[in-house]
């Protein structure tokens, strides 16, 4: 105990220490913005300083500045709820898998796939998720006696009754954020047939839809049973762009897709499904959805919410119906919200584009 004055003395001394070694200064500086440049004595080397991190101009887009504003969490980069994590769809003759994850997850995955069949490799590009095989000699049947006879890899091309396959597998991200989309197109050339491999054209369309359909189908299944391993290719990450970007706006708020209108449709209509907003009804000659939505609109509001608002009068009201409507541009889709017609109010209108931006596969 008689060391006690001792050490109320120091801390005494300590606390207020901080304002010794320029605290005041610090202070002041970070109030006012900005400190002053470091200055060299003269006689001594003058180096150049360069900013270590550049500070972008800030885009008000919404016409925030000046305004009091709470700031909500980030968009996550995967947002793993609402749809399958892995599925096939299909689009007319189109077909691919979708993977409610990143490219750089499941392009070594695919490479497996392919060596695990015995599918010899001519090519690959990680950056471009880009996979195209060698020419595979099969024997004819049906497509899941052809797979088979792929991946036994014992034909030989001059033997009777055997064809010669090329397959080219892509990688690309998905509408979704954080999503894959895997495609692959298939060229096949019977025995004999005059036709030269240096000629062959790709032009997103398959000589054999079932054998795509087969192989498919195959590689989605072992998929669902490796791709949780946690593999990541750092040469793949460069497959990240997503090819919907949604566009705040202070009057009109823009859902852009890097997509054909066919594709483009067919993802707004499922998004709307998926995230639970009621379509009244849709004109595909206008391009227009009509959907009941309102801002407390909850796409997945769980078991108790859904028993306890059993009962309460349901959004079909006027002051609750939009319009949402496709228009093209150029290579893309642009996807925009309109209550009767005019525009919507921004706010409602982003929060709307966001969950089908959100549920889009």
């Amino acid at each position: 105990m008689k060391h006690l004055p001792i050490t109320l003395l120091l801390l005494t001394l300590i606390i207020p220490g901080c304002s010794w070694f320029g605290a005041g200064e610090i202070r002041e500086s970070l109030e006012k913005g900005s400190s002053k440049p470091v200055e060299i004595p003269e006689g001594l080397d003058q180096p150049k300083f360069v900013d270590a991190m550049h500070i972008p101009e800030v885009l008000d887009s919404r016409g925030l500045a000046g305004v009091d504003y709470e700031v909500g969490l980030p968009e996550a980069l995967s947002t793993r709820f609402g749809v399958e994590p892995i599925v096939i769809k299909k689009l007319g003759d189109d077909r691919w898998i979708f993977l409610d994850m990143p490219p750089a997850a499941i392009w070594p995955k695919v490479v497996q796939f392919w060596e695990a069949n015995n599918l010899l490799v001519e090519d690959m590009d990680p950056g471009t998720g880009i996979l195209t095989s060698r020419w595979l000699p099969a024997r004819d049947g049906t497509p899941e006696e052809i797979f088979s006879s792929l991946k036994q890899g014992d034909v030989f091309s001059n033997s009777t009754g055997v064809g010669s396959h090329k397959f080219r597998l892509r990688v690309e991200p998905g509408i979704r954020t954080g999503s894959t989309e895997i495609y692959l197109e298939h060229r096949a050339v019977e025995q004999d047939a005059p036709f030269r491999v240096d000629q062959l054209e790709w032009d997103g369309n398959s000589d054999n839809l079932e054998l795509e359909g087969e192989i498919l189908t195959v590689m989605a299944y072992y998929l669902g049973e490796n791709v949780s391993q946690g593999t990541v290719s750092l040469l793949a990450t460069g497959i990240q762009e997503s090819r919907s970007q949604l566009i705040p706006d202070r009057e009109r708020p823009v859902l852009k897709y890097r997509l054909d209108f066919n594709r483009a449709w067919a993802t707004v209509g499922n998004a709307l499904e998926n995230a639970r907003v009621s379509i009244e009804d849709l004109d595909r000659t206008s391009a227009n959805y009509y959907v009941y939505y309102s801002s407390e609109h909850s796409p997945d509001p769980g078991f108790f919410k859904r028993v306890f608002s059993r009962g309460k009068k349901k959004l079909e009201g006027g002051e609750n119906r939009y319009t949402v409507h496709l228009d093209s541009e150029g290579e893309e889709v642009h996807v925009t919200v309109f209550k009767d017609t005019v525009l919507a109010e921004s706010l409602i209108a982003e929060r709307l584009l966001k969950v089908i931006k959100e549920y889009s596969t």
